[in-house]
């Protein structure tokens, strides 16, 4: 689970429109998120209901980073209009 600091983050990035969606397959939505420095890719694979980045906070502690909870706010908004 994210710290409180990774879900403002994250939120920060999803109200900044920092979130595009790329691409979306039966099995996989592809975003990429532009974050400070740098643009992440986030892989959302439907079947496993699981989110994967690029980042290395994630790659370190497979947890959600602030691009993944950017990606979630992102398909909440989607899903809700």
């Amino acid at each position: 689970m994210a710290d409180i600091k990774t879900k403002r983050k994250g939120y920060w990035l999803f109200k900044n429109n920092q979130v595009k969606k790329e691409l979306e397959t039966d099995k996989r939505i592809h975003f990429t998120v532009k974050g400070k420095s740098d643009k992440h890719s986030v892989i959302y694979d439907k079947q496993k209901k699981k989110f994967e980045c690029d980042c290395r906070f994630f790659s370190l502690k497979f947890n959600d980073c602030s691009h993944i909870i950017a990606c979630k706010e992102f398909l909440k908004d989607q899903n809700a209009t």
